[in-house]
Parts: C-alpha cells; structure tokens; sequence
C-alpha cells in the first residue's frame, strides 16, 4: 500500500507507445531508476486531451515523496509535480 501519492501533470500529453524522448517513456524511467516506483494514468481510458497527461504515482513507505515530486518537477516533459495530500476524515 502507498504512503503518499504524488500526482503529475505532463506538458505534452502522449500516450506511452506514441512517447519521444521527453514524454511518458521517459518519466517513468526516471521513477524506476531513481526511486523504484512507476507512474500510471489518473484517468486510464480516456481519450480527452486534457485528462491524458495527469498521472499518478504511489509511493511507498521509505521513499520521500517530496523528493519524487521534486525530481519530476525538474523533468522537461512534465509541466507540476506535486504531493497528494492526504484526504480529511470525515
């Protein structure tokens, strides 16, 4: 289970088999090779230009979640990065 999430914005939307060197492909080796963690679509299945580009990313118990957003911020592909905060009881 997650610890935190951090969900990111990419600059220029692409979906993973149409990725170039700056895109989805690229983020998401750079969680793998930095913090062992993955990226997945926030909304998966969707079609619409403005929701293809958010993503999130669960990350576990013992990785700094504000050191994940902070690498993603400095990525050229992606356009905010930012730590969930956690929900409200009700």
């Amino acid at each position: 289970m997650a610890e935190a999430e951090v969900i990111v914005r990419l600059r220029t939307p692409q979906r993973p088999a149409t990725a170039g060197t700056t895109g989805v492909l690229d983020v998401g080796s750079l969680l793998e090779r930095w913090f062992g963690v993955t990226a997945e679509p926030l909304h998966p299945g969707v079609d619409d230009p403005a929701l293809v580009g958010w993503q999130r990313v669960a990350v576990p118990a013992g990785v700094d979640a504000e050191a994940v957003a902070t690498a993603l911020r400095g990525h050229p592909a992606v356009e905010a990065a930012y730590v969930k905060p956690p929900a409200d009881l009700p």
